[in-house]
């Protein structure tokens, strides 16, 4: 509950049963809460509604994962919810790894829990024991041998410097991939580390296969998942892995287990 208009709307509202809301506070992100100093006045204004029942405080960090941390922003909350008995629900994934002060009664973890990094550097939860949840596969449709001089899919972005095999795989930006992913983005190609060459189309991309003489057509290949982490495709390809993780399209099947 973050506006007036929702207050308004649940006092008004015909239920069941009470609610038990989240009263956002605005601490310094500036998207959605009440001003700090209205929080005493809201609070009480909530407290008198029928509709409602339990109350917890919540707000959003901008920058738990990076070096200003959440030191203003727990200034504001502590200065506006200091004579006020409300549970707090604050620590997104960052502050939940890197800030314990600010934990309360609940954290509200979100990228972790797909086993990505909030700050975008798999490195920076490397040592938690945290394993991606999500792996993006497909195989190898097509092979071509290159000579040198050839060049590769749309712009002919990638030239190649000496005879090279690469592999065709059944994967493009109409899935999620990201388009903008440069030549040299990583993947996995049957157990073996590799990278993509050339523009990413539509429904397919091309790896090099000079470290997998082995590949063939009908061979696996990971995008991102257990054996590459998805932060690693995602810096490659100027993004972060929360974006390549819910921009998937609904024609990717999905296979649980």
């Amino acid at each position: 509950m973050h506006s007036d208009w929702q207050l308004a709307a649940i006092a008004e509202a015909q239920l069941s049963a009470p609610l038990a809301v989240y009263l956002k506070i605005n601490s310094g992100m500036n998207r959605l809460g009440f001003a700090p100093a209205r929080l005493p006045q809201v609070w009480q204004q909530a407290q008198q509604i029928r509709n409602i029942a339990a109350i917890t405080l919540m707000s959003h960090f901008a920058t738990a994962d990076g070096p200003q941390g959440v030191t203003q922003q727990m200034a504001t909350i502590d200065a506006a919810a200091a004579a006020l008995p409300l549970p707090r629900c604050l620590a997104n994934s960052a502050a939940t790894l890197w800030h314990p002060a600010t934990h309360g009664s609940w954290v509200r973890p979100g990228i972790v829990l797909y086993g990505a990094s909030p700050s975008g550097q798999w490195r920076d939860i490397a040592e938690t024991g945290l394993q991606p949840t999500m792996s993006l596969r497909s195989e190898i449709i097509a092979l071509q041998t290159l000579q040198p001089g050839d060049r590769v899919g749309y712009g002919w972005r990638y030239a190649a410097s000496a005879v090279q095999r690469i592999g065709i795989v059944a994967c493009g930006y109409a899935d999620g991939y990201p388009r903008h992913a440069p030549s040299g983005t990583p993947v996995w190609v049957d157990g073996v580390l590799t990278r993509t060459v050339g523009t990413v189309s539509m429904d397919m991309l091309a790896v090099d296969l000079t470290s997998c003489p082995q590949a063939s057509i009908g061979t696996p290949v990971e995008l991102w998942g257990r054996h590459l982490p998805v932060d690693e495709v995602a810096a490659a390809a100027g993004t972060l892995g929360y974006e390549l993780l819910t921009a998937l399209a609904q024609r990717v099947p999905v296979v649980s287990g």
